[in-house]
C-alpha cells in the first residue's frame, strides 16, 4: 500500500464554525500600522465518506480526521474495509509554503503566542461545532478524533479539552505532553501548549498513540512521554511504535482500525 494517498469523491456539506480571534499587534513593516485578529462566523467545507452499504436507519461510529500541510487525510482509509463514517474538515487557516497552499490549525504565522493560544481554543470550539453539525445529518454514537503531526496537537487539545464529545483520540507522530512546541514560522517555543488542569477530567478518553522510532519531528521519545503521562492520569492508552520516520504508516492504520473496533 502506498504512503501517498489520492483523493476520491466524497459527499460534501457545509458547516458553521468559529473563525479566528486574536489581539492587536504591531506590524514590523510599518510602525504606523497595526493589525488585529477578530472572531467571526464563517462557512467551512467538510468531506464525508460513508461506509459501504450505508444505512441511514443505523447508527455508526464517526471518525474525524484533521488534515495538515500537504497530507491528503481524506483518503487515508482507502484500501481498508471500514464500517464508520469518516469526516475530514477544512482547517481554519491556510498559508503559502513552497508555492503551495497548506492547511494550518495553529495560526502560527501570526508570530504571536497569545494569538496562537486563542486560535487553539477556537479550534476546540470549531470541532465541537462540527460534531453538532454532523449529528444533525447522521446517526452516530462513538466519535473519534484523529490527527497526524501538527493536527495531532489539536487532536490532543480538542479531545482533552472537550472529552464529553469523544470516545477516543488517535494521535499519529504527535508532540509530547508538556514538551515545548516549536513554531516553524517564528522559531519560537511554547512550553505550555496543553495545560495540566485539563488532563484529569478527560481520563475517560481512550487514546491511541503511534510514533516512528526514527522520527525526529517530533522525536520518538516525545510520543513515549505522552503515553507515560496520560497513563499516570488513568487514561486507557494503546501505544504503537514502528520502524520509520515522520510518516503515516499503513500498518499503524490497520492497528488503529482494529483498536477502534475493539470497544
Amino acid at each position: 500500500m502506498k504512503k501517498i494517498f489520492i483523493v476520491t469523491g466524497f459527499l460534501i456539506f457545509f458547516c458553521y464554525a468559529h473563525f479566528v480571534q486574536g489581539q492587536e499587534s504591531e506590524l514590523k513593516s510599518d510602525e504606523k500600522s497595526d493589525s488585529l485578529y477578530f472572531k467571526s462566523e464563517s462557512l467551512f467545507k467538510c468531506s464525508i465518506k460513508l461506509p459501504d452499504n450505508y444505512d441511514s436507519q443505523k447508527s455508526y461510529k464517526l471518525v474525524i480526521g484533521l488534515p495538515v500541510a500537504f497530507n491528503d487525510f481524506s483518503a487515508i482509509w482507502d484500501g481498508f474495509k471500514v464500517d464508520f463514517i469518516y469526516a475530514t474538515p477544512q482547517a481554519q487557516y491556510t498559508n503559502l509554503m513552497d508555492n503551495k497552499m497548506i492547511s494550518d490549525w495553529a495560526f502560527w504565522t501570526s508570530y504571536d503566542s497569545s494569538t496562537i493560544a486563542r486560535a487553539a481554543t477556537l479550534t476546540a470550539d470549531y470541532m465541537a461545532d462540527l460534531v453538532d453539525e454532523l449529528k444533525t445529518h447522521y446517526s452516530v454514537d462513538e466519535i473519534y478524533l484523529m490527527g497526524f503531526s501538527q493536527s495531532a496537537i489539536f487532536t490532543y487539545i480538542a479531545g482533552i479539552q472537550r472529552p464529553e464529545l469523544y470516545k477516543g483520540i488517535i494521535c499519529l507522530s504527535g508532540p509530547g505532553i508538556h514538551e515545548p512546541l516549536r513554531n516553524p514560522f517564528a522559531g519560537k517555543y511554547d512550553p505550555d501548549w496543553l495545560e495540566e488542569k485539563y488532563l484529569d477530567p478527560a481520563k475517560t478518553l481512550r487514546v491511541f498513540i503511534a510514533h516512528g522510532t526514527k522520527d525526529q519531528t517530533p522525536p520518538y521519545d516525545y510520543g513515549v512521554k505522552s503515553k507515560e503521562i496520560l497513563s499516570s492520569y488513568g487514561y486507557d492508552v494503546s501505544f504503537h511504535s514502528f520502524e520509520g520516520g515522520h510518516i503515516i504508516d499503513p500498518e499503524i492504520l490497520k492497528q488503529a482500525l482494529e483498536w477502534i473496533n475493539t470497544k
